[in-house]
């Protein structure tokens, strides 16, 4: 049997659909990241806020809350919380080393550098898949604070279109990670109390 040379024709189809979801991703988040206002009151501490989800430490520091106040098994709080975030944190690394899709500064260099730009490739996006998973299991932990984290969470993942860092693809593909890498979590790793 014959070999064809060159991409079949679904090959050819599939990659006109990923071009055209690739340009749409990049026009919609260029017109928040460039379009909308920054002036300096809002994207100041907005990028400082968007630092905190850095390696994830917005989330720990929320799980330290219970080590603060006197809450319940604190250090095991913090260790629940802590492996799920740092777990999908190294999830999401090992997939932007695969799909390595630039920073959207980097793609475009004529937008603004609004807070340092990470090191790291931009898709998915980690802050976006560790705040889901620390919805998760803070959210089960004290679901009292589920509204609170759920804001939280919105806000950061906001931040890192609007201050040109990722893309909205990139962050939907983090939410998605974080749905589904925290919900297994949760599932099979038994909650502290």
């Amino acid at each position: 049997m014959a070999v064809a040379d060159g991409p079949t024709p679904s090959d050819a189809g599939r990659d006109s659909v990923l071009t055209r979801l690739d340009a749409a991703d990049r026009r919609l988040s260029r017109q928040v990241s460039a379009s909308w206002p920054h002036p300096s009151w809002l994207a100041r501490p907005l990028g400082a806020y968007s630092l905190t989800g850095n390696y994830g430490i917005i989330w720990y520091a929320v799980a330290l809350v219970p080590w603060l106040t006197g809450g319940r098994r604190p250090l095991a709080t913090l260790l629940y919380v802590g492996v799920a975030v740092t777990a999908v944190e190294t999830l999401g690394y090992v997939i932007k080393h695969v799909v390595a899709r630039t920073r959207p500064t980097v793609a475009d260099p004529s937008l603004a550098n609004h807070i340092p730009l990470p090191a790291s490739k931009s898709f998915p996006s980690s802050h976006a898949s560790m705040a889901v998973t620390a919805c998760w299991t803070l959210g089960t932990l004290y679901p009292q604070w589920l509204p609170a984290l759920i804001a939280a969470s919105v806000l950061l993942v906001f931040t890192r279109v609007y201050l040109g860092v990722h893309y909205i693809g990139d962050v939907a593909a983090g939410l998605l990670l974080g749905l589904v890498f925290g919900g297994v979590y949760v599932w099979l790793v038994p909650a502290p109390f």
